[in-house]
């Protein structure tokens, strides 16, 4: 009886489910390891690597949204800076503050409109392991999508706002003197 497995449906507590299992089975074949497992148990331990992978994706594709988040930020401030004199002559001949928000965002944000259409129009196709209810898996695939979209592109309208806000804040003296 070398490594066989017995699969058993039982009703009751797995404390009781062992012990009449063991008392059964231990006086028939006396020198066999005997292991009583929940069927959760044996799934949880089969899914431990596809977890892992799971947790170490999750990890990485933040690291992915901090690391564009840094350089849409920093392309974004560039820009700005580099119109600093532009955005000096506007408040000085008037422009209001939120104004020149609007005009920097309005511009900035457009890669970020971009991106989001591209990525609520794209799909990732993948076979799952184990993929028992299609509905419900298509399902969650669809939220993740919806909700990753979601979070790049509120990630991509911050890089774009603070340096926005930062350019409309620019004293029109110090931006004329600028260059």
């Amino acid at each position: 009886m070398a490594n066989t497995t017995l699969e058993i449906r039982a009703a009751g507590s797995l404390s009781q489910v062992a012990s009449a299992i063991r008392k059964e089975l231990q006086p028939r074949f006396p020198d066999a390891p005997l292991e009583v497992r929940a069927l959760t148990e044996q799934v949880e331990r089969t899914l431990v690597q596809e977890r892992l992978m799971a947790n170490l994706a999750g990890g990485f594709g933040v690291v992915g949204l901090l690391l564009a988040c840094i350089g849409l930020y920093g392309l974004l401030a560039y820009s700005v800076a580099r119109r600093t004199k532009e955005i000096g002559i506007r408040m000085a001949l008037g422009a209001q503050q939120s104004g020149v928000l609007w005009m920097v965002g309005k511009k900035r944000t457009s890669v970020t409109r971009h991106g989001c259409r591209c990525g609520a129009t794209s799909r990732v196709d993948g076979v799952t392991v184990g993929e028992l209810d299609a509905v419900r898996l298509e399902a969650r695939r669809s939220r993740i999508m919806a909700t990753a979209t979601l979070l790049l592109g509120a990630a991509g309208l911050a890089a774009a706002y603070f340096p926005a806000r930062r350019g409309a804040r620019v004293d029109p003296m110090t931006a004329l003197r600028h260059e």
